[in-house]
This record gives structure tokens, C-alpha cells and sequence, in this order.
């Protein structure tokens, strides 16, 4: 049984400092060129594939989805940064959803001290962490500790307590370049077309019965997921992944890829620029990856 867990805490002060540190805070300012084509779909998971053929998206144990939004987005990005902008870089693995949570929660979200408030985090808090402290990865070997999943005993942990410190120059290797706010529809569906995905925190809710893939919106979750697709027919829809696992009912989108088709659903785009209106949606670029080795064409130059 799909247990949801939720765990988005809005925290419009602290997202509004974020924004004051960020030279070009918006979209419409860090990309005022990125072009929008409404003829043309993409679907960002394939780049993932590419590189991680036996992906599968986990489901979340404790109130952590916007480390699981952010991670999935961080790992999204480096196969993107391989396959599809050709840059000099090896996959590292997927990260580690508790270190985004951790790094989230405890170093940005409480300066550093340990957090016994509940379950938890904000876009901003997250976005702040993968810039300033990185990212680790599920498999690499850190002085011999290797991780081999998130669990929701470590989520808690590092919720709480915070990234080991021996960790941290790890994490440091492996950072986001860039966060910018996204409020909109279009705002989100230019980063998408431009390999840009988008980690979007909101309380809009959804039924668990998809038809044809499509999601249809319904009740509130304090919740983040992660926008990687986009879709202009049968109407303009982002594609929006969750962090429940495979929890989707009902006739899926079979132009997805299967380990796409229940973990994730499109969304019409007046329901996400709703959800993108909280103004604590970030698109990301700019992924420090690992150090490379020979790599294939993986895509053909195609998304």
C-alpha cells in the first residue's frame, strides 16, 4: 500500500534571503534568451536512462520530499550535463536524498545547529544546500562508507542532526552552479526544453488515478516533486515525478518510459503555474560531476 508522505514547510522568510544572495534571482533574469518552442515536447528522463539504465524512482519513508525532489533533480542534471551538453563528465550515481535533506534542514535551515522540529524543509533551504555544501552520491566510497540507499533512519538522522562533517568536503565536490526562481507555466517549460529541470514545492494535490498519464488536481499536499517534461497535446502539461515510488493508478502515458509511467503524471499548465506561484520553485544548472572517462553518444543529440 502507497503510504503519502508529504513534508513541504513553506518559509517565504527565508526564501525571500535566498533570493536577496542570488545575483540573478529569476529565470526572466538569468535567462532572458532561453527560447520557448510550443511545437516541441522533451522529456528529460530519457537522459537519465541513458546513463543509469536500471533507474528506478524510490519512495520516500519520513517527510522528506524536498530532499527527494532536489536530489532527483541533481541527479537528472549531471546526465543531462553528459548527454545532452556533451560536457567532460562521468555519472557518479544517484544522490543521495539524504544529504540534500540534511544539508537542507540543519546547515541552512538552522544555521548549522540540530533540528528537532519534525519532519521537513523549503525549496529555498534545499536550493542554498546543493549551491553551498553539494551533494553526495548513492554508491562512491567516502574513506571507505559507502551508501547503498536513503533510508528513512538516515533521512531522520541527517534531518535532524546534520551531514557528518567528514562528509562534507565530499559533498563539496559536487555542487549546483546555479538555483533560479520559476513562477509559471512558461517560465518552467523554457528550463525544461533548455535541460533545466525544476524541483517545485507547493500545496497543490492530486487524484492517485491518472488517465492516459495525465493528472488531474484535487485536495492540498504541503508537498515537492520534481518537474522534467513537457507536452503541448493533447493541451500544455509539465511532467511532474514524485518521490512515492510507483504510486500511480489507473491508464498510464505509454510514450513515457516505464520506469516513468506510475511514479510521475502530466499536469496542465494553469495547474502548474498555480503551483509554481508559491514562488519556491527553482530551475538548476550547472552540475560539478565526476571526473570523466571515455564517453559514448548517448542520445544521438537528441532529448
Amino acid at each position: 500500500m502507497i503510504l503519502p508522505l508529504m513534508g513541504y514547510t513553506p518559509n517565504p522568510q527565508g526564501t525571500e534571503a535566498f533570493l536577496r544572495t542570488l545575483v540573478h534571482p529569476t529565470l526572466a533574469t538569468a535567462g532572458p534568451n532561453l527560447a520557448l518552442d510550443e511545437t516541441r515536447d522533451v522529456f528529460l528522463g530519457h537522459a537519465l536512462l541513458a546513463v543509469d539504465p536500471t533507474w528506478k524512482r524510490g519512495a520516500q519513508q519520513i517527510g522528506s520530499c524536498v530532499g527527494h525532489a532536489w536530489a532527483g533533480g541533481c541527479t537528472m542534471l549531471s546526465a543531462l550535463d553528459i548527454t545532452i551538453r556533451n560536457e567532460p563528465e562521468s555519472y557518479g550515481g544517484r544522490v543521495l536524498e539524504a544529504s540534500v535533506y540534511g544539508f537542507a534542514r540543519v546547515e541552512i535551515g538552522n544555521n548549522g545547529q540540530p533540528n528537532r522540529g519534525g519532519d521537513g524543509s523549503y525549496g529555498a533551504a534545499a536550493a542554498k544546500g546543493c549551491t553551498l555544501f553539494g551533494n553526495l552520491h548513492i554508491g562512491q566510497s567516502y574513506d571507505g562508507k559507502v551508501f547503498t540507499e536513503s533510508t528513512g533512519r538516515l533521512e531522520s538522522d541527517w534531518g535532524r542532526n546534520g551531514v557528518p562533517d567528514f562528509l562534507e568536503p565530499y559533498a563539496a565536490q559536487h555542487k549546483v552552479s546555479s538555483a533560479v526562481l520559476v513562477t509559471d507555466f512558461e517560465g518552467a517549460a523554457a528550463a525544461i526544453q533548455n535541460a533545466y529541470p525544476v524541483p517545485v514545492c507547493s500545496g497543490q494535490g492530486f487524484s492517485m488515478t491518472m488517465r492516459e498519464g495525465a493528472l488531474a488536481p484535487m485536495g492540498r499536499w504541503s508537498h515537492a516533486m520534481l518537474f522534467c517534461g513537457l507536452r503541448w497535446k493533447p493541451e500544455p502539461a509539465l511532467y511532474c515525478l514524485n518521490s512515492w515510488g510507483e504510486c500511480y493508478g489507473g491508464s498510464v502515458d505509454k510514450t513515457l518510459p516505464p520506469a516513468f509511467q506510475k511514479s510521475g503524471g502530466w499536469v496542465d499548465a494553469a495547474t502548474c503555474t498555480r503551483m509554481l506561484s508559491g514562488e519556491d520553485s527553482f530551475a538548476i544548472s550547472g552540475y560539478s560531476g565526476f571526473a570523466p572517462r571515455k564517453l559514448p553518444d548517448w542520445l544521438g543529440g537528441v532529448i
